[in-house]
């Protein structure tokens, strides 16, 4: 029997037309809604292309599960609701669909690239021996590189993958980012600052954690914690300093509180606790942490900063802004000062949301909703210093790739 068979969530299979389609039980258990529309109904292709994916669940999606979620949520709106699924749910619900879908942007903007996943850096020579480099799962044995750029003179895949100077054709000319981004007026230096960095991380049904732990190392954090919920597979040649394991998962929303709270506790005496998470590309042809060491903090008041510029908050000039409404599109890279990370984790209102029924889920939300109740800026880029990995995904028709899912001004791509 195939997988498809064995899916407990495919009912009343028919056919029409030589096409099988059948009804997504999880769909109606989610959506709570027990009209017979059309968009219960799901091909057997997309069921195929569920099962080969991240099993799905009442709290979690996957982007197929996703795609019709968000066809079911839009149905429900142009009705203005149901008896059982209001207009207020069917759009949480649809903003849950856009978030959960892996999506590239399709309207002809720049798409950046990751060319050091499938070409070697112009600088790197032949081998001439091997070493003992560490990795999650110990001390591996590694290929020595000559390697031809004046600063270096031997390298290894691994440690060229991390290097600053890893060029593809030997131009690496860039705007410095204190010229792109420089320092507002209003941000006072604190240096030196004592990071305190965590990293969440769930199974996928295209793995970024690899390629995002890359990133992060080449923007100049190369400690930090990995908080894993549920069962995701850590790539073995990469190395943190921390492993957090929730087994079973315990949703998106409370693995990044509790790797949060567990931040401020463990390094009681950090003074920047920033959160990421395992789908982000870091500008990389510069320190980041070394840039932002030179120009925090945000005072009078003081803020928090998103790293990440979602498209639905990109300026038309360059340089660091306060959101002027309140955020909702993005929390890949957030940085809290220390009394601030300590307020959020405290906030009645933030505890309580897990106990709402959006609680596993809707992270920028809650700390849109935070910021805003306590009149706290939130500080970003325009251009993003960081930009969402994304994947084409399976999306049926009806469902539209989510272009504020990604930066369409990333200084990655300048």
């Amino acid at each position: 029997m195939s997988a498809v068979e064995q899916c407990p969530h495919r009912q009343d299979v028919q056919f029409d037309d030589g096409e099988e389609t059948g009804r997504c039980g999880l769909l109606c258990e989610i959506v709570n809604c027990g009209l017979e529309l059309l968009w219960f109904r799901v091909p057997r292709t997309a069921c195929e292309a569920c099962v080969d994916g991240v099993p799905p669940a009442p709290d979690r999606l996957n982007p197929v599960l996703a795609s019709f979620l968000h066809s079911a949520a839009a149905e429900i709106i142009d009705l203005g609701g149901t008896s059982t699924c209001d207009e207020t749910r069917a759009e949480e619900l649809q903003k849950w669909a856009r978030q959960s879908l892996e999506v590239e942007v399709s309207d002809g903007r720049p798409i950046s690239t990751r060319p050091r996943s499938y070409r070697d850096c112009c600088h790197l020579g032949e081998v001439t021996g091997y070493r003992q480099e560490p990795s999650i799962r110990g001390l591996i044995r590694t290929a020595v590189h000559e390697c031809h750029h004046p600063s270096h003179d031997v390298t290894s895949e691994a440690t060229c993958n991390l290097c600053l100077d890893w060029s593809r054709n030997g131009d690496s000319q860039t705007v410095e980012l204190v010229e792109l981004l420089p320092q507002p007026q209003s941000w006072r230096n604190s240096s030196p600052i004592q990071w305190a960095v965590g990293m969440t991380t769930t199974a996928r049904r295209t793995p970024t954690l690899e390629t995002s732990l890359d990133y992060l190392h080449r923007a100049g954090w190369s400690d930090g914690q990995l908080a894993v919920d549920g069962m995701a597979s850590l790539p073995p040649t990469k190395t943190v300093e921390r492993i957090s394991l929730r087994a079973p998962a315990v949703g998106a929303w409370p693995n990044f509180y509790l790797t949060l709270l567990e931040l401020t506790l463990s390094q009681p005496n950090a003074d920047a606790f920033m959160m990421v998470q395992d789908d982000v590309q870091f500008y990389d042809r510069e320190n980041v942490c070394e840039y932002l060491d030179a120009i925090l903090w945000p005072s009078d008041p003081a803020g928090i900063i998103s790293l990440y510029c979602s498209a639905a908050y990109t300026r038309e000039t360059s340089g660091w802004t306060i959101a002027d409404e309140r955020w909702e599109w993005g929390a890949l890279a957030f940085v809290f000062p220390a009394v601030l990370a300590h307020r959020f984790v405290c906030d009645p209102e933030v505890i309580q949301h897990r106990s709402t029924d959006r609680g596993l889920r809707f992270i920028d939300d809650v700390i849109g909703e935070w910021a805003e109740r306590n009149a706290i800026p939130i500080w970003y880029p325009s251009p993003s210093l960081v930009q969402h990995l994304g994947n084409t995904s399976t999306v049926w028709p009806g469902v539209p790739a989510e272009g504020y899912r990604r930066a369409d001004s990333f200084a990655g791509d300048l």
